[in-house]
């Protein structure tokens, strides 16, 4: 047995089976006396708060890691409420993908004449222009720009006919709804084919090559391009415009184009 002096901690080697818990021993170092009973409770003293200490702390471990207990009705609460955020979560997910589908469906729905209650938009359920007669000086400063014409090979159509350019607005205030009028003309002037339409749209190269007629016209008459660039032309300001021609007459010499419309833009 190990036994060590409570006041200069040096240690002597007993045996226990000769001496009783009631004998006292004296340091030779310190002269201090000490029991063995003494040493006992001491012991049992500095011990225990690591004991307690360790104990509480494993308590502290384990419950971190499986985390707290929880009652049946409080778990069935709990689970509840997940099962209502993931449903809500999936609902707010549904619903944009909807309003996403209906902001891009739409336009294409309007230019091939669906309206859809409540959802299309004022302007388009609105006509497009007001004003009915127009004299020279509604359209005299409406100037076009960069016109070019030129034939294209359609392999739905046959040979195509088409003008582009820009109509400019050289009016001091803005205006609205620009309208042009092209003409084919043969070589006496007269008059073979003419197409009044809005500016605002264009085709590019390959929609001019494969597309049907329908699907041009759909294109070149979309309401979603006339309002975008042709509803509100600022001074100085231009919108495009493009026409096409199917088939046009062997017999065509020449072409014109016109202002025949430009509005004041509806408040």
């Amino acid at each position: 047995m190990i036994v060590q002096c409570p006041s200069c901690k040096t240690k002597y080697n007993f045996d226990e089976s000769k001496f009783k818990d009631e004998v006292r021993l004296r340091c030779t170092r310190c002269r201090n006396v000490f029991s063995l009973s003494d040493l006992d409770r001491e012991e049992a003293a500095e011990d225990r708060p690591a004991d307690d200490f360790a104990a509480k702390w494993r308590q502290k471990e384990k419950m971190a890691q499986s985390g707290p207990e929880l009652s049946h009705d409080d778990m069935r609460v709990y689970m509840d409420r997940r099962r209502k955020i993931r449903r809500w979560i999936v609902a707010l997910v549904i619903l944009s993908i909807l309003a996403l589908g209906v902001y891009f469906a739409l336009p294409m729905l309007e230019d091939r004449g669906v309206n859809i209650p409540f959802i299309s938009s004022h302007e388009q359920k609105a006509p497009l222009t007001q004003q009915t007669e127009f004299a020279e000086e509604d359209v005299k400063d409406i100037s076009l720009d960069n016109i070019r014409q030129y034939f294209v090979n359609n392999d739905r159509t046959g040979q195509l006919f088409v003008v582009e350019g820009q109509a400019v607005n050289n009016f001091n205030k803005p205006k609205s709804m620009i309208k042009l009028r092209a003409s084919l003309y043969d070589r006496e002037g007269s008059v073979l084919a003419e197409k009044d339409f809005l500016c605002g749209n264009v085709a590019s190269l390959f929609q001019l090559q494969v597309s049907s007629e329908e699907e041009l016209e759909s294109t070149l008459q979309s309401r979603l391009g006339i309002l975008t660039t042709n509803k509100h032309v600022e001074p100085g300001s231009h919108t495009p415009f493009m026409t096409v021609f199917y088939n046009p007459p062997e017999e065509m010499q020449e072409f014109g184009l016109e202002v025949i419309e430009a509005h004041d833009p509806v408040p």
